[in-house]
């Protein structure tokens, strides 16, 4: 038994059959021309967006301060790194940043820039023992870890599960990530040459520290990545703090979609990480009441800091389960949410202790519930082993909507998201909106949000597909992540 090197022009994302068959049915009808949308979409999740997108935080900056600042961060940058900082041209408070160049080699024949072509070593797959190069020791991360990196991170210790033996601190290093599937766990701190599993080359890295650091510290930067198998992308971590987010372009514009309003009493049903909630608070200038709600604890307490270093003080955080936040008992005595916040005491950890909300308490809505995230890039390998277990995410998503529905005011706005590909939780779950919900309809999204229309095939018009957003990883007009949006009203 041996490792397997791969580029990631080689490495194949793969879906279980039965699941692959799923998607195929509605993208393919979607499909202008012989080649299989799903297989463009596979193909596309291995590497990030070429753009970078920040969402201004108008509560501390303007966006002229940001894109200044940022010009001014990246122009300290080396000289192999040139980046475009501009306004999106219908976004609002959205600057993005794209590379004036790029390491397209690394990704499409791992030839190391400048390399000599006759040198036997410049490989970096498949020209050396066991794969690895000669020119470079080498070390591999986790996948999550790997992931990251393909983002723009850099790659803490924590992530590095092996490497081989001498690297020394300022040492250039070749990178590689472990891909887990049907393999053997790699215990962390092993010996390049007893590696057996499979990776793929990510790019190569300056090593901030001696090999035996790497699994003796807790923390800390092991690598800084120098070039990247894919986009080049901005370092950021810790830039302008409080006054960017960086977020993909369709998860920034589900609040523009959701249009808050200053006085506005709104929900987000399910909050953490937090960024669609301080983007509200950004919009209404913290005019208006925002309650935020994740089941987990833990992440609430992690949100609510995050709250605080955006600003955001509108924003009132709450740990409970949204599925079951809608009061029925008592309505004719029932308070607004306004009422209930204030009159609800404090747990341990500094959160509202609020058992529910009565019907019809809130203008809007944003709910992004949990989903099969197939449409988050990169992605190096799906972890979803079958149909069924797909299916169950779109089961759960109707608990959220069984619960939002009732809690919105008759004339106010929901919209609904996920980061997936999956028909059975977006249109779908649309449908099934529609088709529960009389009192719900679709309303257009402004023409100034980008995106394709909504699949056909699930029941609903040409027009009604028209007035939602759907984002394709393969669309070549819009670089992004997969996506899903959709605006309802009450009547």
């Amino acid at each position: 038994m041996s490792s397997e090197v791969l580029s990631l022009s080689e490495l194949k994302v793969c879906l279980p059959q039965d699941v692959y068959n799923h998607l195929a049915s509605p993208y393919d009808t979607d499909s202008d021309d012989d080649v299989s949308r799903v297989e463009k979409i596979l193909e596309s999740m291995k590497i990030s967006p070429a753009d970078t997108c920040c969402r201004v935080n108008l509560l501390q900056a303007t966006v002229d301060e940001v894109v200044n600042a940022l010009k001014g961060h990246l122009s300290l940058m080396d000289n192999d790194h040139k980046y475009i900082v501009q306004k999106h041209d219908t976004i609002r408070d959205m600057v993005t940043i794209r590379a004036t160049c790029s390491h397209d080699d690394l990704y499409k024949c791992n030839v190391p820039p400048n390399a000599d072509p006759l040198d036997e070593f410049s490989c970096w797959t498949n020209r050396s023992k066991k794969g690895w190069p000669m020119s470079h020791r080498s070390i591999i991360v986790d996948r999550f870890c790997g992931e990251a990196v393909l983002r723009g991170a850099q790659i803490f210790v924590k992530g590095i599960l092996c490497a081989d033996g001498g690297i020394k601190e300022g040492e250039e290093v070749a990178v590689y990530a472990h891909l887990s599937a049907n393999s053997t766990p790699v215990p962390r701190g092993l010996l390049l040459e007893n590696y057996l599993g499979k990776c793929v080359f990510l790019g190569i890295g300056k090593s901030n520290c001696n090999r035996s650091e790497y699994f003796s510290q807790e923390t800390g930067v092991g690598v800084t990545m120098t070039k990247l198998a894919g986009p080049t992308l901005p370092p950021l971590n810790g830039i302008l703090v409080g006054k960017i987010m960086l977020q993909n372009l369709p998860s920034a514009v589900v609040v523009h979609a959701l249009d808050p309003q200053k006085g506005d009493v709104i929900l987000d049903l399910c909050s953490a990480p937090g960024g669609k909630t301080s983007h509200i608070a950004s919009l209404v200038s913290n005019d208006g009441l925002v309650i935020a709600c994740e089941k987990g604890k833990k992440k609430m307490v992690q949100t609510r800091e995050f709250f605080k270093s955006m600003g955001a003080s509108c924003i009132v955080p709450i740990a409970t389960d949204s599925t079951k936040l809608l009061l029925v008992d008592g309505a004719q005595n029932r308070l607004s949410p306004r009422q209930i916040v204030d009159s609800a005491a404090a747990d341990q950890d500094g959160l509202m202790k609020v058992r529910g909300f009565y019907p019809e308490s809130f203008d809007r809505i944003l709910l992004d519930p949990p989903c099969s995230a197939l449409g988050l890039r990169p992605k190096l390998q799906i972890d979803i082993k079958s149909l069924d277990e797909l299916l169950k995410h779109a089961e759960y998503q109707k608990r959220f909507v069984r619960c939002a529905v009732p809690l919105l005011k008759s004339g106010g706005t929901m919209t609904y998201s996920t980061c997936t590909i999956n028909p059975s939780e977006n249109e779908e779950m649309v449908k099934f909106i529609l088709s529960d919900f009389p009192c719900m309809k679709l309303v257009p999204i402004s023409e100034d949000i980008p995106g394709l229309p909504a699949l056909s095939g699930f029941g609903m018009s040409d027009e009604e597909c028209s007035m939602m957003r759907r984002f394709d990883p393969s669309d070549k007009n819009i670089d992004s992540m997969g996506f899903f949006i959709a605006k309802l009203q009450k009547m």
